[in-house]
Formats: C-alpha cells, structure tokens, sequence
C-alpha cells in the first residue's frame, strides 16, 4: 500500500467515480452535488447527493461518504438525516413546544430540511435544516438582529429559535442544526418568470429596498472584507471568506479582487467539459494574471464595503400566494458577507433576464425598464454605480466571476456552444484584449 496520502483533489475524483458508479444510487440522468464537511490527516468526509438538477425541487437524499486517505478506498455511505427523536427534543429545548410530526421538506443546496408540527399549536410550523457549510449560532444572531433592526415590512426573515448548546454541538460534529418558522408561500424562482411585466416592475424595486437596507448595516471598523458573522458577546465581526475559500479577510479591495480572480482561475482549471473554451483561453488567462494582477487601478478602493446576503436570489425569496409582488420571507442566511456592494452586480442582473442554464439568460421584454425600476428606487446607489471606482471594480471582478463557464452536457453543435458561453466569452475577451 502506497504510503503517500490522498490529495483532495484526488479524493473529489475518487468521490465522483463512486457516486457515478451507482454507490449512493441509481445515477442515470443525474448529477452529483457535493462539499466537504469534514477533513483529518487520514479521511475526509463529504456530503454527496444525486440531485436531477433539471427537475422539480424535491427532497433529495444525502450521505456522508468518507474517503480513507492512505487506503484510497471509499468508506460505506451513511444516510444524512435527523431521526423524529431528536426533532422532537431540539424542538422542545429551542421552542418549548412538543414533536408532534415531521416531513422532509424542499432542501437547500447546502442543507437538508425538515417541516415539523408540534401539538401545542397545530397552527404553527417550523422548518428543521442541518447545515454543514453555515455558522448557525451566527446564522440565528445575525437573522435575530436584522428581524430587530430592520423594518420586516421592507426585510423580512423568519423568526428564529436557537437550539441551546448548538454551537458547541457543530464544532464537535461538523453539522449544525437550525430552527425557523415554517413561512408559507410560494418561492420567487418559479413564479418570477410568469408575472406580468408590471408586477415584475412592483418586485423589483421591493427587492431593491430589502438589499440597500442590508448594504445599510452598520459594519465593524476597520471595513474588511470577508464573511460577516456575529454573537451576543462580541456583536458583528469579519472572518476569512469561506464562501468561495478565498481566505483574508482582506484589508484592501484590490487584495480581495487578486484572490477572487486567482480562485476563479482554479476553479477553471479543474472545471470539466469545457475544453474548447480552456484551448483558447486558459493558457492566456495564466499570463495575464501572472503579469498583470498588480495593475488593478487604485481607484476600486473608494467603493463602498457594506453587509450582504451573498445568495439573496430568487431562490431565496418567499412570496405571497395569493399577492406574488408580496415578501413574505428572505431566507437562507448561510453566505453574509462584508464585501463591495457592486459583488451582488449579476445577482441582480438575474432579476432583469429569463432563466438559463448558463445562469445568464437573454433579457426580458423591457428590461430596461426593470433595470430603471430597481436602481431608481435606490438613488443613492444608482449613483455609485455612475462612478470610476465601481466601473472599474466591475471590470475585474466580473473577470473572474465569468472566467470559468458553465459546461454543456451531451453532443451540442459549436455555434450553440458559443452561445450558451457568449457571455463569458465577451467578457474575457475584452479583458484580456484591452491589456
């Protein structure tokens, strides 16, 4: 047996092997969706799941399949779940209420979600998820201050109840378990589409004002950038990105944009099922950011550093079903975050474009008008986005953010695989031509 131990890089390809192979199911027609939850000198442990990513959202079933790092074999899986009796005592130690019933509910990306009913009030709901990838005793400080702070009229978040111990009990095992209110509605990615375009103009500038009144929250000084997290000890306070694994937190913005496009650039490398877009441009991005990352203008470091919800798409946002221009709910605070304000720029792009697999569809009739609705309602930072910093910061960072394509699946004719990575194409291009 070999002595060397097993790279992650290599034990992410040893993973996708047996999941593909049929290890955690039936794969046909589906794909893997994984993370890291935990590492030793001599395992690592993932979150695996077989999700048809085409489909309906639905429960989707996880495992935590560990990899032995000297051996290189793949350990049995083991189902992810949280069994009714201990529902049953998290709901009882955070709400005081008593189990009375459970479902599996619609999962995150990222966590895997229960409905739960108690018998004390057959009226009232809550939502279970364990988390692997969130803070939760962060996640419920932070969702407690902002229901405190912030008019819920204009940001609404689901009232919380922390599980006592919580914090202590996802530093020992990798996972942390987080209680909601169950808020009933109807998600805003599945209806946005089918609005009318005035409804859609009515959503938008309501988004626009529950984002300007996160960008509002007051930041610890100095203003790094980096995840926000938070406790009742030690208030609000900035930490390395874990988001996108990109360390810090930084002191600067330009040292920020250098790691965000220095990931970005390894996530190309190792991004499979786009060759002919790595033929033409990996060896050509290499160059430039082993020569040019030094030359990001200092200009970018007027722009403002505010507060996000990182994922506040909308995926992550509840409607009324009965008035879908109605917030109900702004959910799923895993990724909060102190950055540039202009880092949500193609989050909110989203809101003007259809659907598409390459995450940036073509435009909706009218966009324009979408796009003046949202910003008008915002003027002071429709402002900063006339400005040299942000303009500039933009450039760069929506270098790195379109660097690495989405991969197309099956036999696609080129002149439909140019399309589908039209934009990240236009953008590259015009980075790298302009240096």
């Amino acid at each position: 047996m070999s002595t060397e131990l097993m790279t992650q890089d290599a034990a992410t390809s040893k993973l996708l092997a047996y999941a593909f192979a049929g290890g955690i199911g039936d794969p046909k027609g589906k794909g893997v969706s994984y993370a890291l939850i935990g590492a030793t000198p001599f395992t690592f442990a993932w979150s695996a799941a077989l999700e048809d990513f085409d489909g309906p959202p639905k429960p989707i079933h996880r495992y935590r399949v560990e990899i032995d790092r000297r051996s290189k074999e793949v350990l049995p899986p083991q189902p992810i779940i949280i069994p009714d009796s201990e529902l049953a005592e998290a709901i009882l130690a955070a709400t005081g209420q008593r189990f009375a019933s459970s479902t599996r509910f619609t999962d995150g990306s990222l966590s895997i979600s229960y409905k739960v009913r108690v018998q004390d009030d057959p009226d009232t709901a809550y939502v279970v998820q364990l988390r692997h990838h969130g803070r939760v005793a962060s996640m419920d400080y932070l969702m407690a201050w902002v229901s405190k702070n912030i008019d819920p009229g204009i940001l609404p978040v689901p009232p919380v109840y922390p599980i006592p111990g919580e914090l202590q009990r996802q530093e020992a095992t990798g996972m942390g378990r987080q209680i909601t209110q169950f808020i009933s509605g109807d998600m805003a990615d599945s209806v946005y589409p089918r609005l009318s375009h005035e409804e859609r103009l009515v959503l938008v500038q309501k988004i626009a004002l529950a984002i300007q009144a996160y960008w509002r929250i007051p930041l610890p000084q100095p203003h790094l950038i980096g995840e926000l997290i938070g406790d009742e000890a030690s208030g609000l306070r900035i930490g390395p990105d874990r988001h996108h694994s990109l360390g810090g937190p930084f002191p600067s913005v330009r040292e920020y944009l250098r790691a965000h496009i220095r990931s970005s650039f390894v996530a190309l490398e190792k991004q499979q099922c786009i060759d002919e877009y790595k033929e033409r441009f990996q060896d050509r991005i290499k160059v430039f950011i082993d020569q040019h990352l030094d030359d990001i203008p200092p200009v970018v470091e007027d722009i403002p550093i505010v507060a996000m919800h990182t994922d506040m798409g909308l995926h992550n946002i509840i409607l009324s079903s009965q008035t879908p221009t109605e917030i109900r709910a702004i959910i799923d605070w895993e990724f909060v975050a102190s950055a540039p304000y202009a880092s949500l720029h193609s989050m909110i792009e989203r809101l003007f474009r259809k659907p598409a697999a390459n995450l940036f569809g073509p435009e909706f009739d009218r966009a324009h008008e979408l796009r003046n609705a949202f910003w008008d309602s915002i003027p002071d930072w429709k402002r900063w986005n006339q400005s040299a910093a942000t303009k500039v910061f933009l450039q760069w960072f929506r270098f790195g953010e379109f660097m690495k394509p989405e991969p197309q699946l099956g036999d696609v004719p080129e002149s439909e695989k140019q399309a589908f990575w039209g934009e990240n194409i236009c953008v590259v291009e015009h980075m790298l031509n302009e240096f």
